[in-house]
């Protein structure tokens, strides 16, 4: 699974004079905003999760300081959990943008 777009590719929330040119009977939607917000934070830092276990993982493999099949063993399962994290990392990314996608820019003036 690959990471979703980035948040610019998506219409940026109504603000300032954009939302002031709406019709009388839209405002911005507060939701959309709160989204894309959440969006864009969750995409610009997702790499310090994705990269989270590639130091320790860097460090197993280049040292001789501990060899053997429980090396080998652990190894393993450093792998299967750093994959395990890049995956959740572009799931989390998705369900917002799946959200963000489906919010409406404008709600109705109540």
């Amino acid at each position: 699974m690959a990471a979703p777009p980035p948040p610019g590719s998506l219409p940026v929330p109504l603000t300032g004079a954009a939302a002031a040119a709406l019709p009388p009977a839209e405002r911005p939607n507060p939701e959309y905003q709160r989204l894309y917000q959440a969006y864009a934070d969750a995409y610009g830092g997702i790499d310090r999760l994705r990269e989270a276990l590639d130091a320790p993982a860097k460090t197993l493999r280049g040292t001789d300081a501990w060899l053997g099949p429980e090396a080998r063993e652990w190894g393993g399962r450093l792998d299967a959990n750093r994959a395990a994290l890049k995956k959740a990392a572009d799931r989390i990314l998705w369900d917002i943008y799946d959200r963000l996608s489906a919010t409406q820019r404008t709600v109705p003036r109540v």
